[in-house]
Order: C-alpha cells, then sequence, then structure tokens
C-alpha cells in the first residue's frame, strides 16, 4: 500500500518531498512548532489512520472485523493538507481501495484547548445527526489522540477527528471587486480557480447558510449552532450545473443564548426572535478574502437571510417541530415595532457581543442602526 503526502493549491496538488516534509510544521501562517516537521504531522495523522489494523478507517469503509490483508483492499492513502485553522489543522484523506476512491476529512488540533474543542466537535456532530437527521453537516467517525513526536524525543499529543468530506464543496468570503470597487462574493474554486459568484449565486449563499441554522435550532431548548463564523470559512459551497448548495463543516458549540439574554422564564416566541435578531448580525459578518480585515456585508445578504429564516420554520412546521402558524406569529410580533423598538430588542445581544467577542462588537454596534433600519423595513414588507 503505498502512502503520499500532498499539499492542496489552487493549481493541483503539490507532491512533498523528503526536504519538503524536514520543513517547520506551522501551527499558524507564520508561526512555526518549535520543534515538530511537516513530516511528523503527516506520520500522525498516518498512524491514527492505520492504527488497531486500521479497524476506524475500515468500518468507514463498511467493512466488518479485523482486516487480514489490508494491502489487498487499499492500494493508496493520500493524506493532503487542506487547511490551517485558528484551532484546527484540515487534511483530506483520499483512500482508494479495490471498488473507488473513498474521500474523508481529518481534524487535527495540537493545543489542550483545541483538543478539547475537538472533542466537543466530535460528540455534538454525532448528536445532531441523531437528533435532526439533515444532510448539512458533516458525520463524525472516528475520533482518538496520537503521540507525535521526533527521534529527540520531544513529543506532542495531536487530537484527531475523522469525518464526512464533503466532495465539490468549496470555501468563499467577502471580497473587494479591484475592477468595480464593489463588495462581492468569492467562491474558492480549486478546481475551475477562483471565481466572484453571481448576484444571484450571491444571494442563494446567504438564504441556505441562514435556512440550514434555523433547521438546527430547538425550539423547546432553545439551543442553536454557537459560535460560527463566515471568517473561519465555517459555510462552504457547491456551484454545479443544478445550482448552489451550501454546507455546514462545523458545529463547535450547540447551546441556549437565552441564559445570557435573559434571566428569567423565556418565552420560545421571544428566543426565537432572539435567534433571529443574532443570526442576521452574524450574517453580515466576515473578513476581507478570509484573511484581511473583518468586514460587514452591504445589504444584499440581509434579504435573503430573512428568506432562508423563514423558509427553515416552514420547513420545520411541514416536518411538525413547530405550529404551522409559527412563522406567521413571529413575523406579526416583529411588525408590533417600530425602529426604536426593533433596536432596543438589540441591547442584550450588544452585551453578549461585548464580552464575546470585543473587536466584533464594536463592528456591530457601528453599524446597528442602519441594520435595523434595513431589516425593520423588510420585516414590514408582503410575506
Amino acid at each position: 500500500m503505498r502512502i503520499a503526502y500532498l499539499f492542496s493549491s489552487p493549481d493541483g496538488d503539490i507532491a512533498l518531498g523528503p526536504e519538503d516534509l524536514k520543513r517547520p510544521f506551522l501551527i499558524r501562517p507564520s508561526d512555526p512548532h518549535p520543534f515538530l516537521t511537516l513530516g511528523d504531522y503527516f506520520e500522525a495523522i498516518r498512524t491514527f489512520l492505520l492504527r488497531d489494523n486500521a479497524k476506524g478507517l475500515i468500518s468507514v469503509l463498511n467493512r466488518e472485523g479485523p482486516e487480514k490483508d489490508l494491502g489487498a483492499k487499499i492500494r493508496e492513502i493520500r493524506i493532503r493538507s487542506e487547511k490551517h485553522g485558528v484551532l484546527y489543522h484540515v487534511a483530506s484523506i483520499e483512500i482508494m481501495p479495490a471498488h473507488g476512491p473513498v474521500k474523508l476529512a481529518v481534524s487535527t488540533a495540537i493545543s489542550e484547548e483545541a483538543r478539547r474543542c475537538l472533542a466537543t466537535e466530535h460528540d455534538i456532530l454525532k448528536a445532531l445527526h441523531r437528533s435532526h437527521g439533515l444532510p448539512y453537516l458533516p458525520r463524525a467517525y472516528d475520533r482518538g489522540e496520537i503521540l507525535c513526536g521526533n527521534p529527540s524525543g520531544e513529543c506532542e499529543t495531536l487530537g484527531v477527528m475523522m469525518s464526512e468530506w464533503f466532495e465539490g464543496f468549496h470555501e468563499w468570503h467577502l471580497s473587494m471587486d479591484g475592477s468595480s470597487d464593489c463588495q462581492r462574493i468569492a467562491v474558492w474554486d480549486l478546481a475551475r480557480g477562483h471565481r466572484y459568484a453571481t448576484e444571484g449565486e450571491a444571494s442563494e449563499i446567504f438564504r441556505q447558510a441562514a435556512r440550514i441554522l434555523t433547521l438546527y435550532y430547538d425550539p423547546h431548548s432553545f439551543k442553536q449552532i454557537h459560535p460560527w463564523r463566515h471568517a473561519a470559512g465555517d459555510f462552504i459551497v457547491e456551484t454545479g450545473h443544478d445550482g448552489i448548495h451550501v454546507r455546514l463543516t462545523t458545529a463547535r458549540g450547540y447551546c441556549s443564548l437565552m441564559a445570557f439574554l435573559s434571566g428569567g422564564r423565556v418565552d420560545p416566541l421571544i428566543a426565537m426572535a432572539y435567534f433571529f435578531l443574532n443570526m442576521t448580525i452574524w450574517m453580515r459578518l466576515d473578513k476581507i478574502d478570509g484573511v484581511g480585515e473583518t468586514a460587514w456585508a452591504g445589504d444584499f445578504s440581509v434579504q435573503p437571510a430573512v428568506d432562508g429564516f423563514l423558509d427553515g420554520l416552514r420547513t420545520m412546521a411541514e416536518n411538525g417541530v413547530l405550529p404551522v402558524d409559527q412563522a406567521q406569529r413571529l413575523l406579526s410580533l416583529l411588525r408590533t415595532l417600530n425602529e426604536a423598538e426593533l433596536k432596543r430588542l438589540f441591547a442584550p445581544l450588544l452585551a453578549f457581543y461585548g464580552e464575546e467577542s470585543p473587536a466584533e462588537a464594536r463592528i456591530i454596534d457601528a453599524h446597528l442602526t442602519e441594520h435595523v433600519t434595513l431589516l425593520h423595513r423588510l420585516l414590514q414588507g408582503p410575506r
């Protein structure tokens, strides 16, 4: 069985040779690990995949029991470094068994905090698949910890999670179009090249992202996927001949925000209103090209977010999760508010943002009045 180590790039895979693997492993783009090399990182993933006679890997490939002749089943494994994030490093694993290729994701975490987050995310992903049965989050498979070290005896513990890979989906971010000096959505399509989404595609990306978050909202416990960030590339998109398809790559947390926003008994309709208002805010925050300054998405992003939220509520009602009139009741409640009253509803959210994300809270506060004005107008429109 052959194992290849690769780097993903817009121009295609870059095969890594012995000299490449001696380079320092980067914790962040400009922050090398004090002693781990790139080879140590790849070898740790290899060890994880093949440990216990590759039982975890074989189970994902729908094989049962210990494998006596792994080489007869799997001809090649390609381990491809895809992305270095703030918490995790993500690789894709392409397995070439006799019956055809299978692609998986492997997320790795080095720091104690990151390993703890990865373990929590693994459990949340499994729980949400059991409770919701939706296809928008990756399925979590195997998880464990591997000792990652070098010949000198220096070691790190690497947390590892194997999960579903959304093939054909790409990261996207707000970007400034130099030719028109306008804000657009840049799709990082590694197959056909980076490109700008059309206005219709951009609208559909925001609509589907809002719908996905709504479908995972629990109207009884008020739990929601939190936190999520466009800047972290949490939502990805496929742009094919049959239209736009959006997926969410992570669920780092699943909790209710109402414990912070309200000290007493919570009305489910009010909790849903706060879920909606919070979502409209974070739907507008990103970093330019994923790495630049924090950016506030233009007004084009708000109507699709409202539409996606209401579409999600209707789907939940059709599935018996919500009363059939829930969307209309919530709209009726919000429509009774004037702009000043609607803005006051954001006050506890702003306090929450100030504690959780101070830098982003300042940006939100600077744009809140114009956001409320637009949101109020859209809510008053026909539905």
